[in-house]
């Protein structure tokens, strides 16, 4: 072995450069994971201080079973605090309600803002009942509020904020502080005159709130105003609490940012809500013990209806850790790691494969002389290791340093300081070491078959992509199906379906593709060569077989490319496809005016189409309710999922003005019936409905087909209602959301529509609350707001029930308080605005990894300079000048991002196509018409950024090659022969 690392440091010393280069690359894909690892590990160390803070000064935690109106009956309270082992029971309720500052954090930088978001009401107004601010100053000029519903304050210098949408509302009648209070006192005993309330800090700071500030309030009761006379301090990780809570379901137990407030308090806003528990807190004994008590109570919790259960410090911190931020820290851990690990083997891969191939000669000689196959085979492995140990300790300096450098600059980003914990240590250990000995395997073997007979007169042949490519290309071909057909062929259950594409699908994919490499080289190298040979005036002969003579090489560097550039494709293509049916589509019409207090009597409707800018022939009323599913039809029990739920969105509108004729007001595209036929029976009678496609299919029903609502306001009374038709709704779900037409539920399976009279009549819809309508050209939604507003105003009354997303200003717009405006344009701005940044946000760990795989074009431009220095040289020695020299070798790493574009556009659609498929099984969003959506605007701009990398890659070898003689050139060719 000693003989075998002189040879190996030898070699390192003949060629300092390739040593640097891929160590680099190595120091730098370790650093990559963990510069992403740390955030999981500071995550992890938060866990020990957040369970504390989660628990405040209790043992235990009781939670009610899963389901979203699951609560704690008070019998089961007065026997918790009846136990002797029981010090203290803490009851704390969570209400429906929305918590925003009377005044904005920063009115800076909101559009047409011309002061506060709110102002004190008038003096004598502070009371326990509901408060309504003047509209005068609540609102600012054109219905926007400074710093948006949420209460968050403009990002600074234009940028995007980090949607926060307001602490929880809990009642809770702890006589004391249950946690550590950051400042000021808990709340008072009795009632409170204006009401009391405990902010946490961060959701105070988010807010920007202080003591004695007061907060609004608004519930399906009304409006109130709290006076804060205490912030409290919360866990900094939130946690995934009780059995049977599926992964992304919404949190069990205390919320992370909570507005606390008196029993009393509590039974005001949420009347009947409040004597419910949504969680306890117990305190035991001194000396007894949690896990005993636990063990002893959890057959009784379970028998109980709704069942219970106990939740120790233990499971909290477990909790913690499947989170949704646990969970998505710990899946970026596990990503970076392996983009990481494949980059680094491809880039060794080609270094140590360059290495044998022009050391095939003096490998030879040494297995003539002295080495052993086994020694040869070491020489490489030894070099790996050197790789290795060279990336993993400089990946994880250069790690520290960021972290450090990011401490320096944001303290708060690490609060219990910036290490580097366990998982750093193992996966960049794991990156690093790993990603050698793999890349090692091909190439010590391909060292230790050398002959010294054969191979010291004669070298090996290369591999041509011409000989590989077609068997290849076969064998992958029927890979790359393999995905597909266990997504739409192969019948399995949901649940097994994604781990088998995982396990089977994505190997397969990925093999697939690889074995597709050489065919894909052969073709970039046979139609973009000539192209290329054109464009910088070469000869197409000089680039005929640039690639294809040094397979391993050029097949290494492409792949190592693609890893980083095929995965920005699929992100790409996969993210903005799974948009697309979220995108209101051309059946929405301009405007869709709600009336979110009140509403219009039928009579006021000629009034509102005589308005200016409104076209009367394409305005019409609507009467909409959320019911319940009588029946689980949709399955939302099993999995739900954006199209599996309990509630649908019934539209009762004028089935003929509204669906039918040549021009309706809603033109939907009608996948089984006909308009004219649905509009028929909707005009008849007898409760018949038009139904989206997805519905459809989810609830597994046809024309003719019939289901059963349960009306909200007259739960005894089901409805039934008769399939006439089905229809493409692309879009709905968003425009509902946020437009305030999901009046019971954040939640809803479909939007469906029938005649107004039988909609209004099951539901007891006895005023218009919405209004669906189209505007004249040039009438902006501004002229539309003035116009309705002097009738909301008139028409004001009880505030309508809405979902919490409804109150946002996020897609529409509020016009005084009495009414809310939402536009398709809208609607999708805010969509593009936000997927936007969260999918360039998921592809910059792609984009990080072919940045580290550029350094391999390094490698190979030098590799393939040196094999060609005799060629390089004749090539001079009969006229080729230097600039015509710089600008093959140009070429040839043009070549190689070409074959990289190729294979990566190949992988991305496929891959997207196939995450899209994937989706409709394990996401939430699955379950809609998923059309594939090629974004090529980004795809080529990623596609020229990689381009341009292999071309700055290339620079330095190009132009050194170009400055050497045409001797030089031949002499240090003769002497590698």
């Amino acid at each position: 072995m000693r003989l075998v690392a002189q040879l190996v440091l030898a070699g390192f010393r003949h060629h300092p450069a390739r040593l640097c280069l891929t160590s680099l690359a190595t120091v730098a894909a370790a650093a990559v994971v963990v510069w992403v690892v740390s955030g999981y590990d500071a995550l992890v160390s938060q866990f020990d201080d957040s369970t504390e803070q989660t628990l405040g000064r209790y043992d235990l935690l009781v939670l009610p079973g899963p389901g979203p109106d699951a609560a704690l009956q008070p019998e089961l309270i007065e026997d918790l605090r009846r136990d002797a082992a029981v010090a203290e029971v803490t009851r704390a309720c969570r209400l429906r309600a929305r918590v925003e500052p009377f005044r904005s954090a920063s009115a800076a930088g909101a559009a047409g803002a011309a002061g506060a978001a709110g102002a004190p009401p008038p003096s004598g107004s502070q009371g326990r009942g509901p408060v309504r601010p003047p509209p005068a100053r609540g609102d600012a000029p054109g219905g926007a509020r400074p710093g948006g519903a949420d209460g968050v304050a403009p990002a600074p210098r234009g940028g995007l904020a980090r949607p926060f949408f307001g602490p929880a509302l809990v009642g809770i009648d702890a006589a004391v502080a249950p946690f550590e209070l950051a400042a000021g006192r808990w709340l008072a005993a009795g009632a409170a005159d204006p009401i009391e309330g405990v902010l946490s800090r961060s959701a105070a700071e988010r807010l920007g709130l202080d003591l004695d500030d007061d907060v609004r309030v608004l519930a399906p009761s009304g409006e109130y105003r709290v006076r804060i006379v205490g912030l409290s301090e919360e866990a900094a990780v939130s946690a995934h609490l009780g059995r049977g809570a599926a992964p992304g379901s919404p949190p069990r137990g205390p919320p992370v940012a909570a507005l606390y407030i008196a029993p009393a308090a509590a039974e005001q806003i949420g009347g009947a809500a409040a004597a419910g528990a949504s969680y306890a807190y117990l305190r035991l004994q001194p000396g007894e013990d949690a896990a005993g008590w636990a063990r002893r109570w959890a057959p009784r919790l379970a028998a109980v209806s709704p069942p219970a259960e106990v939740v120790d410090a233990a499971a909290v911190r477990a909790g913690m850790a499947e989170s949704r931020l646990g969970r998505s820290a710990r899946q970026q851990a596990y990503a970076a790691t392996g983009m990481a690990l494949l980059a680094a083997v491809f880039i060794i891969f080609t270094t140590l494969s360059m290495g044998v191939q022009e050391r095939l000669r003096h490998l030879a000689i040494l297995r003539a002389v002295a080495l052993t196959r086994v020694q040869v085979g070491a020489t490489v492995v030894a070099e790996s290791l050197i790789f290795a140990v060279v990336g993993w300790l400089g990946g994880m300096a250069a790690g520290w340093g960021l972290l450090a450098g990011l401490r320096v600059a944001h303290p708060g980003l690490f609060p219990h300081g910036a290490r580097l914990g366990a998982w750093c240590l193992l996966l960049s250990g794991l990156t690093a070491f790993g990603g050698a000995l793999a890349a090692s395997v091909l190439p010590a073997w391909r060292a230790a078959r050398v002959s010294p007979l054969e191979a010291s007169s004669t070298p090996l042949p290369t591999l041509s992509p011409r000989r590989l490519s077609w068997p290849l290309s076969f064998g992958g071909l029927g890979l790359i199906a393999v995905p597909p057909l266990l997504l739409f062929v192969v019948p399995m259950p949901d649940a097994a379906r994604y781990p088998v594409y995982a396990a089977v699908g994505c190997t397969a994919m990925a093999i697939g593709f690889l074995l597709l490499a050489p065919l894909v080289i052969g073709v970039a190298e046979t139609l973009g060569g000539p192209w290329l040979a054109r464009l910088l005036g070469l000869s197409p002969a000089l680039l005929r077989s640039q690639l294809s003579n040094n397979l391993w090489r050029t097949l290494g560097t492409t792949v190592a490319l693609t890893l980083g550039l095929g995965l920005y494709v699929a992100t790409m293509t996969w993210g903005y496809s799974m948009l697309a049916p979220f995108t209101p589509g051309d059946w929405v019409p301009d405007v869709l005016a709600a009336f979110t207090t009140g509403g219009l009597p039928p009579e006021e409707m000629a009034a509102v189409r005589r308005l200016p800018g409104v076209d009367p022939a394409r305005c019409l009323p609507l009467a909409v309710e959320q019911p319940r599913l009588a029946d689980d039809i949709t399955g939302s029990g099993e999995r739900a999922s954006v199209t599996r739920q309990d509630t649908v969105i019934v539209v009762g509108l004028d089935p003929r003005a509204g669906l039918g004729g040549a021009a309706p007001l809603l033109p939907l595209r009608f996948t089984a019936g006909s308009a004219d036929e649905a509009v028929r029976l909707l005009a008849e009678g007898g409760r018949h409905c038009v139904v989206p496609d997805h519905f459809a299919q989810a609830a597994g029903l046809g024309l003719g087909d019939r289901f059963r609502l349960i009306p909200p306001e007259a739960p005894d009374h089901v409805v039934e209602y008769t399939i006439a038709g089905i229809v493409a709704l692309p879009g709905w779900h968003w425009m509902t959301k946020f437009s305030g037409l999901r009046r019971r539920s954040a939640r809803a399976a479909a939007m469906i529509f029938a005649d107004y009279g039988e909609v209004a009549a099951d539901f007891r819809l006895d005023r218009i609350h919405f209004i669906w309508m189209d505007t004249r050209p040039g009438t902006s939604l501004d002229e539309v707001g003035e116009a309705l507003r002097p009738l909301a105003e008139r028409h004001r009354g009880r505030r309508q029930p809405v979902n919490d997303q409804g109150t946002w200003e996020y897609g529409a717009r509020m016009v005084g308080t009495a009414l809310r405006l939402s536009t398709p344009e809208e609607v999708g701005r805010r969509i593009r605005q936000r997927s936007d940044g969260i999918i360039r946000g998921m592809c910059q760990l792609p984009l990080v990894t072919l940045l580290i795989a550029s350094l391999a074009v390094v490698n190979t431009i030098m590799a393939s300079v040196r094999s060609r220095r005799w060629e390089l040289g004749l090539l001079r020695s009969v006229g080729l000048t230097r600039g015509a020299l710089v600008r093959l070798v140009l070429a040839e790493a043009l070549l190689i991002g070409l074959a990289a574009c190729l294979l990566s556009l190949a992988f991305g659609l496929w891959a997207g196509w196939c995450g899209t498929g994937l989706s409709q099984y394990v996401s939430f969003f699955g379950g809609l018409e998923t059309p594939l959506v090629i974004p090529w605007g980004s795809l080529a701009m990623g596609f020229a950024g990689t381009l341009a990398l292999c071309l700055a890659a290339a620079l330095w070898p190009a132009v050194s090659s170009g400055r050497a003689e045409p001797l030089t050139l031949l002499q240090s060719g003769r002497g590698a022969m």
